[in-house]
């Protein structure tokens, strides 16, 4: 079998044309190098074929590859296809690249023997399924890439399946200049503080907009917090990280402000993590 390339997105991923003259994403180890459209890939040097589920998957698929080995990227979405089999799951499309984005924070802080403390509190009582999925995607990685994740990973793994949990797809943005505006607060904000993307901080500054990205898809489709969030958890979290959790008010004052969104305190949390890498 041949797959008639549509647009080279780089040396390890291609958009082809299906049989069903459709189109579809390939990935392998320099499946479209010295390539032009409208030429050839063979199957057989093709490791990953992935189905194009919404108008964002190009993009966030060529940003992720700009930044994440093949290996990595291929491995964590075959286990996100599998656990949705195995356990009949369904999850948005914006999972691939979100839980593709975290790991591999997760595994660069790994090698570099950094400790990252993981105050989320465990939900496998009332979640148990995300957890068992949490499991085999640690395995996953273990078994194909060598790769140990710390159990404190059970937790944020077994999360992003839980907001990730649907059984539709994702609706179109309603208001892009909204969500322009959301994105701009946050980064005008964190600017204000002298946090700015960097070389150095480009992969979590990057997750961080991952996340806005997908938290304003929860705002468009009316979607609840997922995240159930104690009075102990706030404590710990303002105490440790009092220097995000002060950034993320002022955040909070100024949507409301300027957006009239209530920015709840499971999102807070969300943010202070992510704003607490860049620090």
């Amino acid at each position: 079998m041949e797959y008639r390339i549509v647009q080279i997105l780089n040396n390890n991923a291609a958009i082809v044309h299906t049989k069903d003259n459709k189109q579809n994403i390939v990935m392998g180890r320099g499946v479209a190098f010295h390539k032009q459209k409208g030429g050839l890939i063979q199957e057989e040097n093709v490791d990953k074929v992935f189905e194009i589920k919404d108008k964002n998957t190009v993009n966030d698929l060529t940003t992720l590859l700009a930044n994440v080995p093949l290996d990595f990227v291929t491995t964590s979405y075959d286990l996100i296809d599998q656990v949705q089999t195995k356990y009949k799951f369904a999850v948005e499309p914006y999972i691939y690249v979100t839980l593709t984005t975290h790991l591999f924070g997760a595994y660069q802080h790994l090698i570099k023997d950094e400790k990252d403390v993981n105050y989320l509190p465990d939900l496998s009582n009332t979640y148990p399924i995300p957890y068992q999925i949490a499991d085999d995607v640690i395995t996953g990685f273990q078994n194909n890439l060598d790769i140990s994740f710390p159990k404190s990973e059970h937790k944020s793994i077994a999360l992003h399946f839980i907001n990730a949990h649907t059984s539709e797809s994702i609706k179109e943005d309603k208001n892009q200049t909204e969500n322009d505006e959301i994105i701009k607060v946050v980064q005008d904000e964190l600017n204000r503080n002298g946090i700015y993307r960097t070389q150095q901080n480009a992969n979590d500054y990057d997750r961080l907009l991952v996340h806005l990205k997908y938290f304003i898809n929860r705002l468009n489709n009316n979607e609840p917090d997922s995240l159930p969030v104690s009075e102990g958890m706030i404590g710990e979290i303002e105490n440790n990280y009092s220097q995000a959790w002060q950034i993320v008010q002022h955040i909070k004052e100024l949507m409301q402000e300027k957006l009239q969104i209530k920015l709840s305190l499971s999102e807070q949390t969300y943010l202070t993590i992510h704003i607490q890498r860049l620090i």
